[in-house]
């Protein structure tokens, strides 16, 4: 069992090299002479060393919106002052390294819905440039990593893990999730020099070129995020009188999410079983034991007693919009909410800054919530709000 996945990738290898202006990545002989280090050791190391060089950088999450008005500066389309000198002031603190501005699942998703090929190349150039390449952890791996996080350094102590900080960080051939070739026709030795190497060689590749690995029929075939605010509009309204205070909405959301991490926790708990006992539990056990409903019951009562702080920030972001927005019997659901909030759970626990649009704003700031508090992350909409703090953090 592995924090990280393995899947067959037909070709892929095959296809790098044919990438325009992709730089081979040789390192082959490097880990045939270091079979020891496990591929999951070996691609933490990297997250760390990443998270460490971008430590000191102020972490800037632009929302959809802001890409897209960036990019329309940046060719001449937008005649908005202060958004046309905040590409600039961008670009300097990237090449400063005194910011940087990384991408997430929901960007990337979003970006690629651009029907027109010319604007979507400006958009991942910008995007490729103002990241340096990097991106956040998928919604499903970062609360994987929060979850091993709590459970660590409940049972052995602050100093047995990595802060979820260090590790969320990685490279946009990873924006949807950690992926490794394997294959039947190599012993495993062979394997694992070839999945490191992959690695190595996908930890290097910008956002254009992997938009060229995946191939624009594949884009058009990715999945979407569904409608759901007439559904969930109409379950506002249904199940208003079940909750008489904002606590128990909260919670309410926060088990339906529960629910939903179920698989993870249990992927987690085979995790941990793997690396105490060396071998993994059979399909038996990890049944009769439903380790994964158990943590999921345990958060939620530590919840209910106010005891876990920070933790889960992915899980308490998303109930606390999803609660917030049902709180407000004025507030619609509205069509791109989904993205917002998975938006806002990305940037708030990890980010210094968020750049987004009015009525997100207005929604992680509510008093109830308070989740750029909480977070310490500054949530800012207007344009020239942003230029002001984009020029401080810059300069």
């Amino acid at each position: 069992m592995s924090l990280v996945s393995t899947q067959v990738l037909p070709g892929r290898l095959n296809s790098l090299l044919s990438i325009k202006n992709m730089i081979l990545v040789d390192t082959f002989e490097k880990h045939r002479s270091e079979p020891e280090k496990t591929l999951e050791a070996y691609t933490r190391d990297i997250r760390l060393s990443l998270g460490r060089e971008i430590a000191e950088c102020k972490k800037i999450y632009l929302d959809t919106k802001y890409w897209l008005l960036l990019r329309d500066a940046a060719i001449g389309r937008q005649r908005d002052k202060d958004i046309t000198e905040l590409v600039g002031v961008l670009q300097s603190g990237v090449q400063k390294r005194k910011s940087i501005c990384p991408i997430s699942q929901d960007i990337f998703a979003e970006v690629l819905n651009q029907s027109d090929e010319e604007t979507l190349s400006e958009t991942i150039s910008l995007i490729d440039l103002l990241s340096r390449g990097i991106s956040i952890l998928s919604e499903q791996e970062r609360i994987g990593f929060e979850t091993l996080y709590f459970i660590q350094r409940t049972i052995r102590g602050e100093d047995s893990v990595h802060s979820p900080d260090a590790l969320v960080w990685t490279k946009l051939a990873y924006v949807l999730g950690t992926v490794h070739p394997t294959s039947m026709l190599f012993s495993p030795q062979e394997e694992l020099t070839i999945q490191k190497a992959f690695f190595d060689q996908m930890w290097t590749i910008s956002l254009s070129q992997m938009i060229d690995i995946m191939g624009k029929e594949a884009i058009s075939k990715m999945p979407r995020l569904s409608d759901l605010s007439n559904i969930l509009n109409e379950g506002k309204i249904r199940y208003a009188h079940e909750n008489n205070s904002f606590k128990k909405l909260f919670l309410s959301e926060l088990a339906g999410a529960l629910d939903l991490c179920v698989p993870i926790f249990e992927d987690i708990m085979i995790y941990l079983f793997e690396k105490e006992q060396g071998y993994n539990p059979t399909v038996s056990e990890v049944d009769s034991s439903k380790a994964g409903r158990q943590i999921a019951n345990a958060v939620y009562n530590l919840f209910r007693k106010n005891r876990l702080q920070s933790y889960f920030p992915t899980l308490v972001i998303g109930a606390g919009l999803h609660a917030a927005a049902r709180w407000d019997l004025k507030r619609k659901f509205r069509k791109n909410d989904l993205h917002d909030f998975q938006h806002a759970q990305a940037a708030l626990p990890y980010f210094d800054f968020f750049f987004t649009e009015h009525n997100l704003r207005d929604l992680v700031t509510r008093s109830h919530v308070a989740f750029d508090k909480k977070y310490a992350c500054e949530v800012l909409s207007y344009p020239n709000e942003a230029l002001k703090r984009a020029k401080e953090i810059c300069s």
